[in-house]
């Protein structure tokens, strides 16, 4: 048994040394080595001469290690002939259009010491559309006329009060009034739920992690009985212009004052409060918001090296975008959103002085040039030692 021991380490400390060695994606995986035999599922993102990168349904990347008597399973493809390769002796048996080629869906089994044992295709889950009841990556007009889908990004749903309800599976426009409806689909009984985005408010509570927040308690969803439907293209647009226009308001939120208020039109940053006259500055150590409106007819983007390394919390309608030096948000034509965050406080330098620091703003749409108008200066102001700077 000490033999066997002494043979397993050996394996797992092979493949720990090919992780450590793997480039980006690789380098958040894990390595499938020792422990009880056992399957996982998931589509082949990258194809090694000795292992397959797997990325699994959870968003984990897992390397499995591949040698010649792992049995393969391939498809058959079109236009493909359906191959049996007898074994080798010590050779796993091949099967149909071999070898695997990126994004095969998959199903592994491994053995005890960390390696593949059979690898066999597996059909795809079905797209999210088919779950929700629509055809095959729909986009666009759904049953009734009025109604256009829009896939989203599967947020997490809680209620005011921190309840879990769900997650957003997109968004439901109607096409004739111009209301827009956040797509809810309940964790319990996997129902939908179109709600306003009137009733709704997207938060950045973690760094990456966002999620929407409905602005009513449970208790109060519990009594609205609110229509919700089995599937997507059983929603009925009359019930829902029905229901929601003799529902309650939601409950008020009391807002926070902001620091700085920007309104995007005529491709041009318009500061009408806090600003400076290149830009505006905010107070080293405190918290802070900017409240940006997209007046405008086309998409802007407000980005800052400021928002590099400081998370943000996002209040509104926007999406959160990113570049090698810099984060922020997007905002399509009539989009409001409020970013709230703490100011981060300078280092002293080897002379215990701080100066205040300077940051840029701008729209990585239309203001990525200097001297193009949507840029601008972001100044951090310390509140204590010598200020520095121009």
């Amino acid at each position: 048994m000490r033999y066997v021991s002494a043979i397993s380490g050996v394996i797992a400390a092979l493949a720990f040394a090919a992780t450590a060695s793997a480039g980006p994606f690789e380098d958040k995986s894990q390595v499938t080595v020792g422990g009880a035999e056992y399957m996982m599922s998931g589509h082949i993102v990258k194809i090694e001469q000795d292992a397959y990168w797997i990325r699994k349904h959870s968003g984990d990347v897992v390397r499995v290690a591949v040698t010649e008597g792992t049995h393969l399973i391939c498809p058959t493809r079109p236009g493909g002939k359906e191959a049996k390769v007898e074994p080798k002796p010590g050779s796993g048996f091949r099967m149909g259009d071999c070898p695997f080629k990126p994004g095969d869906t998959v199903r592994v089994e491994i053995s005890d010491i960390g390696w593949a044992s059979l690898i066999r295709y597996d059909v795809p889950p079905a797209s999210e559309t088919v779950q929700l009841g629509l055809p095959q990556g729909w986009e666009g007009d759904i049953p009734h006329g009025v109604l256009s889908f829009k896939a989203g990004p599967q947020y997490p749903v809680h209620t005011k009060d921190g309840h879990h309800v769900g997650h957003l599976a997109g968004t439901l426009t109607d096409t004739i009034l111009g209301t827009e409806y956040g797509l809810l689909v309940h964790a319990a009984d996997g129902h939908m739920m179109p709600v306003p985005w009137t009733q709704l408010r997207q938060e950045w509570p973690q760094p990456n992690k966002p999620m929407v927040v409905m602005l009513v308690t449970k208790a109060r969803l519990g009594e609205m009985h609110a229509p919700a439907y089995k599937s997507a293209n059983l929603i009925s647009i009359p019930a829902l212009r029905d229901f929601w226009a003799k529902a309650t308001p939601p409950e008020p939120l009391v807002p926070r004052e902001v620091d700085v208020a920007i309104d995007i039109s005529e491709k041009a940053f318009q500061i009408t409060k806090g600003g400076t006259e290149r830009g505006f500055h905010l107070v080293a150590g405190m918290p802070a918001a900017i409240r940006l409106h997209n007046r405008d007819v086309v998409a802007h983007e407000f980005v800052s090296t400021l928002f590099q390394d400081v998370p943000f919390r996002m209040s509104g309608n926007a999406t959160v975008v990113k570049t090698a030096r810099a984060s922020g948000v997007r905002l399509d034509p009539g989009q409001r959103v409020t970013l709230e965050f703490s100011v981060p406080q300078a280092k002293a330098d080897a002379y215990g002085i701080i100066e205040t620091s300077y940051d840029v703003f701008w729209c990585n749409v239309h203001g990525k040039e200097h001297g193009d108008k949507m840029r601008g200066d972001l100044m951090v102001l310390e509140t204590s030692g010598e200020v520095g700077g121009g």
